[in-house]
């Protein structure tokens, strides 16, 4: 059974949402067998409200196994709340191409 993870980084402020990282990230990911879940796939209209996009990412967040992370998370509120609660379940916290050398040394 693959690793359910879930992308966190920063969105709000940057062109086009970040979505453009997301989405690379969220293929490679799956490409190196994860299943992923990817908050810019849940949250594709960019007129949502914050608290709107928190909400639906945090119940999608509770279900996943890990968390892989994009390069400028720690700058974000949501991606540090998302990080938070992650760790207090027990989750582990990756750099996202950590994750895929993890599964590369693992044979996929």
């Amino acid at each position: 059974m693959s690793k359910r993870l879930y992308v966190a980084g920063p969105m709000t402020g940057l062109p086009g949402l970040n979505f453009e990282a997301f989405h690379t990230v969220a293929g490679i990911l799956r490409r190196e067998g994860y299943e992923v879940v990817n908050p810019a796939e849940l949250n594709s209209d960019p007129k949502a409200q914050w608290a709107e996009c928190m909400r639906t990412d945090i119940k999608a967040l509770v279900d996943c196994d890990g968390v892989a992370l994009l390069g400028g998370w720690e700058h974000s509120r949501g991606a540090k709340l998302e990080a938070h609660i992650a760790e207090a379940l027990g989750m582990t916290l990756r750099a996202w191409d950590e994750w895929v050398r993890h599964a590369r040394a693992k044979g996929g």
